[in-house]
């Protein structure tokens, strides 16, 4: 759901203009940027499953994925921009926690309450539902650049781009299609 991350990413914006876009933006991406390093390291295990929605399996994720180290991350995330007021504290911390509410419908079972836990969530759109996720994220996408389109238009403190950014994030979307990436279950 990176398109859906990223939309969410703007709406959040035009909830909070004094927020700095590339705060938020990196935000919601910080758990699959923390990742990353996090598999190379062996702290997190990822396996590769071609043919097989969504492409992968992620085995083990749960010092980036959890749902206690999302609040982890939120909270040290938010505390970086303490000196810019409370509420682009909150909401900078919150774009990085809302990276796991919007993964909770598309992971399969494999969002743990914390490290090692062994209750894992996930409604697993992406493999139920092996081309109806993508229509989710766009429903997701839409509703959040409405959002941004509709504040920037109002607002003199962003948004002049909005159109572009708008447009970008739906690129990412469909570039990310199940019908043109068939490990994504097309």
């Amino acid at each position: 759901m990176y398109a859906g991350h990223l939309g969410l990413g703007l709406a959040l914006k035009a909830r909070e203009p004094r927020a700095p876009t590339w705060a938020l933006l990196l935000g919601v991406g910080l758990l699959d940027i923390l990742f990353g390093p996090f598999v190379l390291l062996g702290i997190e295990r990822v396996r590769m499953t071609p043919g097989v929605p969504p492409g992968f399996s992620l085995d083990f994720i749960d010092w980036s994925h959890s749902l206690a180290m999302s609040l982890v991350w939120a909270v040290l995330f938010g505390l970086c921009f303490a000196g810019r007021g409370r509420a682009v504290a909150t909401m900078c911390g919150f774009a990085v926690f809302s990276h796991f509410l919007l993964d909770l419908p598309m992971h399969p079972g494999d969002l743990a309450l914390w490290p090692g836990s062994s209750v894992h969530l996930g409604f697993g759109l992406w493999t139920r539902w092996p081309h109806g996720w993508w229509w989710f994220e766009l429903l997701v996408i839409a509703l959040c650049c409405g959002y941004y389109g509709a504040r920037a238009r109002r607002s003199e403190r962003f948004g002049r781009r909005a159109v572009w950014a708008c447009v970008v994030v739906l690129a990412l979307h469909v570039l990310n299609s199940p019908w043109l990436n068939p490990a994504k279950g097309g």
